[in-house]
């Protein structure tokens, strides 16, 4: 039994050896209507991209799209960062995630962020500082009873008297100061930020990325984030108001991490600075009017999908 076994295992053709070959050949079957599929959209992918190449960087075409496939993102972003400003991306993506949507970082204090308050100390010390910039919001409006100004700056002053103490706090003006009040006190001074923080928190700025958030956005029906546009329109406004956002970040970053080496005495100092330069007024300020949140609607072109709807009504 142990020599036939042997034999077998040995012989160059068995028996039946081409037949089931062939019988495995004539198995494989036309390929997958998904694999079909995928090809195409990789074809079309290419075509998109390269075109998103040809209106940006039509210079770069050869060294992008000569590079494999996987690199072309990164290629992208090198040279885009280079002619325009530097793209907040994940290059690892998949070209086809890429061509879908432009990236773009938001960085305005919205409304929940506000009221939220989960922000680091130096945050919270300048913003107890600034008017309360959703003052007539309706979202302020709960079960009939809206927020009173006084009542919306409460939660910033708790947190903050938790940080520098009671009596520190007690100084603080109820209403706080405008961006307007505290550019014109602290501007080309030691504390030069204060006016810039308080332009944020208002959305005043006068940069996209700073003054909107993501509560500003139109979004496509069934989409948790919204989708920008890759448009000249996108790319020249975000580019041209590049250097004022370093500028206004470089700013508030410098005088957050001055107070934040020494809480108390540093916030005691800023404020001593505010009260000698602009006494707390006698009379209560007068409302700004009602914050409107339609006026600060993200200006960038976005996918909301409606035309894609007008197409199939069309059909």
């Amino acid at each position: 039994m142990r020599g036939r076994k042997a034999e077998e295992a040995q012989s160059p053709q068995p028996e039946g050896w081409a037949l089931s070959l062939l019988a495995d050949m004539l198995k494989a079957g036309p390929p997958m209507l998904s694999e079909i599929v995928g090809c195409l959209e990789q074809i079309e992918t290419v075509k998109e991209f390269r075109a998103l190449v040809r209106m940006l960087l039509p210079e770069y075409e050869s060294e992008i799209m000569g590079v494999p496939r996987n690199r072309r993102v990164y290629k992208f972003c090198y040279y885009f960062g280079q002619e325009y400003y530097p793209l907040p991306a994940n290059t690892d993506c998949p070209p086809s995630d890429w061509v879908s949507g432009m990236p773009v970082e938001l960085m305005a204090m919205s409304y929940s962020a506000y009221h939220q308050l989960q922000m680091r100390p130096g945050y919270l010390l300048l913003l107890s500082l600034v008017i309360y910039p959703y003052e007539g919001d309706e979202r302020d409006i709960e079960e009939g009873n809206e927020i009173s100004l006084d009542g919306a700056r409460v939660p910033p002053l708790d947190l903050v008297q938790r940080i520098v103490g009671e009596e520190i706090v007690n100084r603080i003006p109820r209403d706080g100061w405008t961006a307007e009040e505290l550019h014109r006190m602290t501007d080309g001074t030691k504390y030069d930020g204060a006016g810039a923080f308080a332009d944020w928190v208002c959305a005043s700025t006068g940069c996209v990325v700073l003054d909107s958030s993501y509560e500003n956005c139109d979004y496509e029906e069934g989409s948790g984030e919204p989708t920008f546009l890759w448009t000249k329109h996108n790319v020249d406004i975000l580019t041209s108001e590049w250097p004022k956002v370093q500028e206004i970040r470089g700013k508030i970053d410098y005088l957050v991490e001055w107070l934040e080496e020494d809480q108390i005495a540093h916030f005691r100092e800023l404020l001593d600075f505010l009260l000698k330069t602009e006494p707390v007024k006698t009379k209560k300020k007068q409302k700004r009017g009602y914050y409107d949140p339609f006026e600060h609607h993200c200006e960038l072109d976005q996918d909301t999908g409606e035309e894609e709807d007008d197409d199939r009504d069309d059909e």
